[in-house]
C-alpha cells in the first residue's frame, strides 16, 4: 500500500518505521533535532525515550568484552565531529565522548583524554562551567594532563573568575614551572586582579559613603518632622525599619527634577516646583535651601517693577500680589489647597504647613495672583 503508517515492519534494532508523527520522531534524532537536550549531552538520557539515538550508539560500538576498544572508538567518533567545527557537531562530539566515558574502561590516560576532549567541546559551545568540571575529571585520571589545565584556565577567564584562573595556573606550574603560556597568563591575571581589587575597594568605599549620607539625610528629615509620601500598600508590607527607610529614600529619588540633599552646614536643600495654574506652566528651583523663604525666591523672580515672564500676559505676577498654596493632605479636612506663609523659612513651612506632605521627592507649591479669577475658583471655590 502507499503512504507512511505505523504498521510498517520493524527496522533493525527493533525500531518501527516512521509513522504519522514522523516530525516528532525526526526531532528526536540527534542529526535532525533543532536543540539537543542536556540529558542527551550529559549521557543521562532515558534510552527508552531516545530509541533511535540509543540504537545508533549501541550498534556502533557495543562490545562489553573490549571496553577500552569501545571507548577509543567513541573518542575517534567524537574527534571526527569535533573537527567539523559546527555547533551541532560539537554537541554530537560531546555525546560520543560521554558514551566513551560511560564505558568506564580501566585506561586512565584514555579516560583523561575523553574528559579533556569533552571539555574542549563544552568550551566551544560556551559551557565554561561544565568544561571546567571535565578538566577536573581529566586531571583526576591524569594529574599531569597539561591540556586540561590550560583549558580550565581559559574557561575560568571566560567566566571572569580571575582568582580561579590563577589557581589553575598554579596547578599547571606545579607540573611545569617553566610553562611559558601559564607564566604569561598568571602575570596578566595578577595585573587584572590588582585592578579588580582596587575597583572593589573604591566600590565599597562609595557604598559606605552613600550609606552614611542616606542615614544622615533620613535623620535630618525625621528630626525635623517632615512627612514623606510612600504608597500605603508598600508601607504596610514593610516589616523592618530598614525597609521603611528604603521606601522613603526611593520616594525622595523618584523625580527627575533633583534630589534632596544636605549641604556643608547640614541644611536640607530641596528641589522645589512652582506651578502657575492660570497659565499651565511652572518653574523649578533645583536647590532651595530650607533656611530661605519663598519670598526670597519670589522677590527675585517677580520683582515689583521688574520684567515679567513671557507667559505673564498682563504683567500681574508681582511679588506683592502673589499668594502661594500647598495641597493639604489632612485627614480631617481632605485634600485641599491652603495658603502658606511666604516669609517663613522653607523648613518651617514643611513642618507646620497644614497636612504638608512631600511627594515624589519634590516640594510643590501653586502660585496665584491674589483674588484673581483662577485664585478665587481654585481656593475659594467661587
Amino acid at each position: 500500500s502507499s503512504g507512511i503508517n505505523a504498521e510498517w515492519p520493524l527496522r533493525p534494532g527493533g525500531l518501527k518505521a516512521f509513522g504519522e508523527d514522523w516530525r516528532k520522531e525526526m526531532d528526536m534524532h540527534p542529526l535532525f533535532m533543532d536543540k539537543i537536550p542536556d540529558e542527551v549531552i550529559d549521557g543521562t538520557f532515558d534510552r527508552t525515550k531516545w530509541p533511535v539515538l540509543a540504537s545508533h550508539l549501541d550498534m556502533m560500538y557495543d562490545d562489553e568484552d573490549d571496553l577500552e576498544g569501545c571507548a577509543l572508538n567513541y573518542k575517534e567518533d567524537g574527534n571526527t565531529h569535533f573537527k567539523k567545527g559546527t555547533k551541532r557537531d560539537f554537541y554530537l562530539a560531546i555525546i560520543s565522548y560521554t558514551e566513551g566515558i560511560n564505558k568506564k574502561c580501566s585506561d586512565n590516560n584514555l579516560n583523561a583524554v575523553l574528559y579533556g576532549n569533552r571539555a574542549a567541546a563544552q568550551f566551544n559551545i560556551g559551557n565554561y562551567r561544565k568544561a571546567t568540571q571535565d578538566c577536573e575529571e581529566a586531571i583526576r585520571h591524569d594529574p599531569k594532563y597539561m591540556k586540561a589545565v590550560i583549558r580550565a584556565v581559559k574557561a575560568q577567564q571566560k567566566l571572569g573568575n580571575i582568582r580561579e584562573a590563577l589557581e589553575w595556573c598554579d596547578r599547571g606550574l606545579a607540573i611545569d614551572k617553566h610553562h611559558a603560556e601559564l607564566i604569561s597568563t598568571k602575570v596578566k591575571s595578577l595585573q587584572k586582579l590588582k585592578v579588580e581589587e582596587r575597583n572593589e575597594r573604591k566600590r565599597m568605599a562609595m557604598e559606605l559613603r552613600e550609606r552614611k549620607a542616606n542615614a544622615a539625610l533620613l535623620s535630618a528629615i525625621k528630626s525635623r518632622g517632615i512627612r514623606i509620601y510612600v504608597p500605603e500598600m508598600a508601607e504596610a508590607e514593610a516589616e523592618t525599619e530598614e525597609e521603611r527607610n528604603q521606601l522613603i529614600l526611593d520616594s525622595l529619588r523618584a523625580s527627575s527634577c533633583g534630589t534632596v540633599s544636605l549641604n556643608v552646614d547640614n541644611d536640607l536643600v530641596w528641589p522645589v516646583r512652582l506651578l502657575y495654574p492660570e497659565y499651565s506652566t511652572s518653574d523649578l528651583i533645583s536647590e532651595f535651601c530650607e533656611r530661605n523663604s519663598l519670598l526670597d525666591h519670589l522677590s527675585y523672580m517677580f520683582p515689583p517693577e521688574g520684567t515679567s515672564p513671557e507667559w505673564d500676559e498682563d504683567g500681574s505676577y508681582q511679588v506683592d500680589k502673589l499668594v502661594v498654596c500647598i495641597t493639604s493632605t489632612s485627614s480631617s479636612s481632605g485634600c485641599k489647597l491652603v495658603e502658606v506663609n511666604q516669609k517663613a523659612p522653607l523648613a518651617e513651612v514643611l513642618v507646620h504647613g497644614e497636612g504638608m506632605l512631600v511627594s515624589g521627592g519634590v516640594v510643590t507649591f501653586e502660585v496665584y495672583v491674589r483674588n484673581s479669577e483662577t485664585h478665587m475658583s481654585h481656593i475659594l471655590g467661587t
